[in-house]
């Protein structure tokens, strides 16, 4: 199947045929994968996307590229329009440090890697490919040779995104890094500790311990964004977000089944004068696509199908969605600036595995 939909981002799902979580890598059903096309609102099968590659897992996307861990552990890139693959080596086992390659390709490999992004080259055989991997969330890369990690600060990053050959780094703390890694040595060019506006009344009600956050880097042009999403820890029926203690009553045993659910979004623009993360109230245009995909702002015109100030993003808590009841890879749908709630995309299964992934041509 070749969709006339691929010029324009879309989201990489389970094959249509998948209707059960499937616990055997060795299902040659693996090798299907279908795509949500956002212009068209459509699913697709596309039968033998993962040819050669069973069990292959999607750890990110970037260019139009996906980047996959094979069976056993080992990275590699596939161009899904071109069907072009490129072979990285392996991951030093210094990252793996203390576990061995076996342990980590039966149970790491799916929550190891928690973003892949790759720097654009006219020569596909010239990349530069960037994670961020590890249970403290360390940066390394690759230049298509050997693996490099970047060494300077023990605070663990939340994402990257390279721009104009610069790869971008953002920490918890909601400071930025630019590096050079083009050089023989990598450098850090700049190190921006911007303050963040104060919370208004729109967000106060998602800073309690009843959610989470993840951040993103987003690098559109000359702008740089933070977003911040907030996660509700767990989610009833009725979109309500529960305590943990509310899961068990005195009469039931069994606890409720409340997975996490994104909620909200805030977006702060980086004011360079100021050194100030300020608040947009709104994208205007813009659309975003955030999850496991590299961080992008599209303009909405450029995307068929899609909504204008608005937020698409996909479930990257690798860890969670591990888990039998939190429903894997379900969290995913698109925010609505405007109206400040989250719509589904797609009625799926409560669980979808491999979770839904955003490809940005």
């Amino acid at each position: 199947m070749a969709s006339p939909s691929l010029s324009v981002p879309y989201a990489l799902l389970p094959s249509i045929q998948q209707t059960h979580l499937i616990d055997d890598d060795d299902d040659p059903i693996t090798i299907d994968r279908s795509i949500f096309s956002l212009s068209e609102n459509k699913r697709y099968e596309w039968t033998n996307m993962l040819m050669g590659h069973v069990g292959a897992w999607c750890v990110g996307s970037s260019h139009g590229w996906i980047v996959l861990l094979d069976q056993n552990g080992v990275p590699l890139l596939l161009n899904p329009s071109s069907s072009t693959t490129i072979n990285v080596p392996p991951l030093p086992l210094s990252f793996l440090h203390p576990v061995t390659y076996s342990y980590f390709a039966e149970y790491l490999r799916k929550t190891f890697i928690v973003k892949a992004t790759l720097m654009c080259s006219s020569s596909p055989s010239s990349y530069i490919l960037a994670i961020i991997y590890g249970s403290n969330n360390k940066i390394a890369y690759c230049n298509s040779a050997t693996w490099v990690e970047l060494s300077h600060d023990t605070q663990s990053y939340c994402d990257i995104v390279f721009s104009n050959n610069y790869l971008y780094a953002l920490k918890q703390d909601g400071s930025v890094e630019v590096w050079n890694i083009c050089g023989q040595i990598p450098e850090r060019l700049i190190l921006l500790t911007p303050t963040v506006e104060e919370t208004d009344e729109d967000e106060k009600p998602y800073l309690g311990d009843k959610f989470s956050r993840n951040l993103y880097l987003v690098v559109s042009a000359k702008e740089i964004f933070l977003v911040i999403r907030f996660i509700g820890n767990f989610v009833n029926d009725d979109g309500l977000v529960v305590e943990e203690g509310d899961l068990l009553s005195s009469e039931d045993t069994q606890p409720l089944i409340c997975p996490y659910r994104t909620k909200y979004f805030t977006v702060y623009k980086l004011d360079f004068g100021d050194k100030k993360w300020k608040k947009m109230r709104s994208l205007h245009d813009k659309v975003l696509f955030l999850g496991a995909n590299e961080s992008v702002s599209m303009d909405a015109k450029a995307c068929l199908g899609c909504e204008g100030n608005s937020i698409y993003f996909t479930d990257d808590r690798w860890e969670e969605m591990t888990l039998d009841y939190m429903y894997g890879g379900h969290d995913w749908g698109v925010f609505s600036f405007q109206e400040k709630c989250v719509k589904s995309l797609i009625q799926c299964a409560n669980r979808i595995d491999p979770p839904p992934i955003w490809v940005v041509p």
